[in-house]
């Protein structure tokens, strides 16, 4: 338990275990400290000064013989505090530059690329931003019954999109659920159903195509193609004209 939660903090699996030995040996030899945390004999010199180098852990040296003792556990504390100032000054520092990244990043709009994105993190970060650009936002196959935390996900985009003033139209598989309720009062926004047909969880938003799976994990299978976003886009006019509207 002790283990991970350093481990949490930022210290290596062996950090952690050496730093476990000395708060339990107190002065200590690398010998003996090797015996105690089945640290390897060529891997201790360097975990300790890893330790003296973050401000854990100190040594002194007696008739020649070095030995090492843990500074006081508060000192774990103020190690994260510095660990996080040093992380919040990054982040500083790689927000002036990301301006410029994204230059370097740019990409040819003709380009057709299909990729293969896992988790709700990084499914958000594509479907934002196409959003930010989104000239026509089409999306079918939209069932209620999935995790209550990919619901969520939605709402929130959605809540985005319609700040944004964003006009979309949504096939729903299902209806009369609340999921269904709350976007069919939601404005800048036009719901029609096709009951048990689903096509699958597809949206599509100028040139990007998004096919979803839930399971688990979200799954998006991003596609960037005008072609292709023009087939499934005549293929959502279709359905949407077939559609009830309730």
């Amino acid at each position: 338990m002790y283990e991970q939660l350093l481990e949490s903090s930022g210290l290596t699996k062996n950090e952690s275990l050496a730093y476990l030995s000395l708060l339990k040996l107190g002065k200590a030899k690398s010998g003996e400290i090797v015996r105690d945390s089945k640290i390897s004999g060529g891997k201790i010199y360097e975990t300790l000064y890893k330790l003296v180098d973050k401000g854990l852990v100190k040594y002194i040296t007696e008739n020649n013989i070095k030995f090492f003792i843990a500074n006081h556990p508060k000192t774990i504390i103020e190690y994260v505090k510095e660990r996080e100032r040093n992380l919040q000054n990054i982040e500083k520092e790689l927000g002036s530059i990301v301006p410029n990244l994204e230059n370097i990043r740019k990409l040819d709009s003709r380009a057709e690329t299909v990729a293969l994105i896992k988790g709700l993190r990084g499914v958000a970060t594509i479907v934002y931003d196409a959003l930010e650009k989104a000239q026509n936002i089409s999306i079918m196959g939209v069932r209620s019954g999935k995790n209550i935390k990919f619901n969520n996900f939605w709402k929130k985009w959605h809540r985005h999109r319609v700040a944004l003033k964003k006009k979309a139209k949504i096939i729903f598989s299902d209806k009369n659920t609340d999921y269904w309720r709350h976007f069919k009062k939601q404005k800048y926004t036009q719901v029609k159903e096709i009951l048990h047909f689903s096509p699958g969880a597809l949206m599509i938003i100028d040139n990007n195509s998004f096919i979803f799976s839930y399971d688990k994990e979200l799954i998006c299978i991003h596609i960037i193609s005008e072609s292709i976003a023009k087939s499934f886009k005549g293929f959502f006019d279709e359905l949407w004209n077939f559609a009830e509207n309730s």
